[in-house]
């Protein structure tokens, strides 16, 4: 029921979290800590699906106790961690972007071919190591990317934040048209792109039948020809509402500001139109 008075509201900083400590596992004072799938607390290691909550405020020793029969405590903020070696240490090139756990000490540039989760944000790198921005306050991108559901794999992966937004947000759909299928009129219909990447399809829908012979929309990314970039509308059968497709498969990358065209050809006579639909991967 609603507030007839005055209520004493809990209140929490935000930078600590307490949970339950994993089965079999010893926290130390200082290092890296994770939750697991279940919601328990532990030191980080190589392993996806986990969440970077901060630091141990605390030294938990659970090693021969269940999930839960303990709890311990870290707090969110920035810390200094173990740097990688090799191919996998941190430079202050990547200042911004996510790192990953290895151990509970030591961080890492790469997710180790999908074996690690992030660690959270960079923020320095000095000789002692890496200043790591973890905790649930760090889950935002400074890139703006979508944070993954369970390990910010995302994060800094524009293309993957797309995807994970579904409903088509990795791709930009540029429609065109009406256009006259009268093969003899070489009609053509053109378009901007506004981003930079890939063709994944063009389509095409009638609205109408032909007749006398098929219809071709060819595409065209300036005056070069898309490889495998033609798309043929069969008279044959032919109805209003017909959808036809064609898959790219080389000469398919626009920049942002290059011109998509496509041109009508074929031997179709019927005063028919169709609308075209030309679906672009953003490459960043």
């Amino acid at each position: 029921m609603a507030l007839i008075a005055d209520r004493n509201t809990a209140e929490r900083t935000g930078n600590l979290i307490s949970a339950g400590v994993a089965a079999a596992v010893k926290c130390f004072a200082g290092g890296i800590a994770v939750l697991d799938a279940s919601g328990n607390i532990k030191p980080g290691v190589t392993a996806t699906g986990l969440i970077c909550v901060g630091r141990f405020e605390e030294y938990v020793d659970n090693t021969s106790g269940a999930a839960n029969a303990v709890t311990a405590t870290a707090k969110r903020g920035t810390y200094r961690f173990a740097n990688s070696a090799a191919a996998d240490a941190i430079t202050v090139a990547e200042i911004g972007d996510v790192c990953y756990i290895v151990d509970d000490q030591t961080v890492a540039k790469t997710s180790g071919t999908a074996t690690r989760s992030v660690a959270g944000i960079i923020d320095d790198v000095d000789s002692a190591g890496v200043w790591v921005r973890m905790g649930f306050d760090s889950y935002v991108s400074p890139a703006g990317g979508l944070l993954a559901a369970n390990n910010l794999s995302d994060l800094g992966t524009k293309a993957t934040a797309r995807t994970n937004l579904g409903g088509g947000a990795d791709k930009v759909i540029l429609t065109m048209g009406p256009v006259s299928l009268v093969g003899s009129g070489a009609a053509v219909l053109r378009i901007v792109s506004p981003v930079a990447g890939d063709i994944k399809a063009i389509r095409s829908v009638t609205n109408g039948a032909l007749t006398t012979g098929d219809a071709t929309l060819t595409g065209k990314i300036g005056a070069t020809g898309i490889t495998t970039g033609v798309i043929t509308v069969t008279q044959a059968g032919s109805a209003a509402g017909d959808v036809d497709s064609c898959a790219p498969s080389a000469a398919k990358t626009v920049a942002v500001g290059n011109v998509i065209s496509v041109t009508v050809g074929g031997t179709n006579d019927a005063a028919v139109t169709a609308e075209v639909l030309v679906e672009i991967t953003p490459s960043a």
